[in-house]
């Protein structure tokens, strides 16, 4: 339940560790020591929602696992770095970008302007819709269905506008995570929960009361965030990611949580990709792991 966990996960490995303090970090040094202006040298301080299936979620031992979670490991073998991620809900993530606290938030975020104003965002790993998901005995069907009905959202995240603006009538009612709000709407308290395309699959799959009214596409990459100031890390990220789509890396990873092809929109970010899906992305085997 977005839970501060007191244990930190290297790449590869967990690592028992104290609570992070600001004191002593590298605050964007960019010495020899530390070419990517970590804020401690040779290690990406993370921040990753775990309730965001299948960007990232946590195994029975409290682990990060995910899409986003693959990724960001991959990226940090391939600069050499350890990655040490720390739970955080996405409001929690971006302000403490902005502070000095994290160098990454690690989850699966939609780029929107607003967002832009506090952080910076790696290039697209992603292309999404919207779903407002509904238990099987509503009738609703189109958006205009749920005028005076209760739809949840999650807190920061880019859902909300989607109520506010596309679900004319609709009470909003706001959660911290998405556990909760998906809780709420099995046991009859909410009338719909609107998320991502992505996680309200792995919701399908897991439970079977639950159905999608209404699906839209989005406007909006999915991708993870950096410091603002740090441009360096920045970089160098994009640059592996590009680095993982050319050698067929970032394909395999994302085959393995995802069962349809990359996006057109996603391919236009990354041209690489696009003889690769033409060799073999469709009828990929995958999928969700929650």
């Amino acid at each position: 339940m977005n839970k501060v966990l007191s244990v930190r996960f290297a790449a590869g490995g967990v690592v028992a560790a104290a609570a992070l303090t600001l004191a002593g970090c590298g605050g964007g040094d960019s010495g020899k020591d530390n070419p990517y202006g970590l804020e401690e040298a040779g290690t990406v301080l993370a921040a990753v929602s775990t309730d965001q299936p299948p960007f990232a979620t946590a195994d029975k031992g409290g682990k990060p696992q995910g899409f986003i979670v693959d990724l960001t490991d991959e990226v940090a073998k391939r600069l050499k770095l350890k990655v040490e991620y720390k739970a955080s809900a996405v409001p929690a993530a971006l302000q403490g970008l902005s502070s000095g606290q994290y160098d990454l938030a690690a989850s699966g975020l939609g780029v929107t302007a607003e967002r832009q104003k506090q952080v910076s965002f790696t290039k697209g790993v992603y292309w999404s819709t919207t779903t407002v998901l509904t238990r099987k005995n509503s009738t609703a069907a189109k958006l205009t269905d749920f005028s005076g009905k209760r739809v949840g959202d999650i807190t920061g995240a880019v859902q909300q506008e989607f109520v506010k603006s596309k679900m004319p009538g609709a009470k909003q009612v706001q959660f911290q995570n998405q556990n909760s709000a998906v809780s709420q709407l099995l046991s009859g308290n909410l009338d719909a929960f609107v998320v991502g395309g992505p996680d309200a699959d792995a919701y399908l799959k897991k439970y079977g009361t639950l159905k999608p009214a209404v699906s839209a596409p989005v406007d909006h990459a999915t991708a993870m965030a950096v410091q603002k100031k740090n441009t360096k890390f920045q970089q160098a990220f994009d640059g592996q990611l590009g680095a993982m789509v050319q050698d067929g890396t970032f394909l395999k990873i994302y085959k393995k949580w995802f069962v349809e092809a990359p996006r057109p929109e996603l391919v236009k970010i990354w041209p690489a990709l696009g003889a690769q899906v033409g060799q073999g992305a469709e009828g990929t085997q995958g999928g969700s792991s929650s």
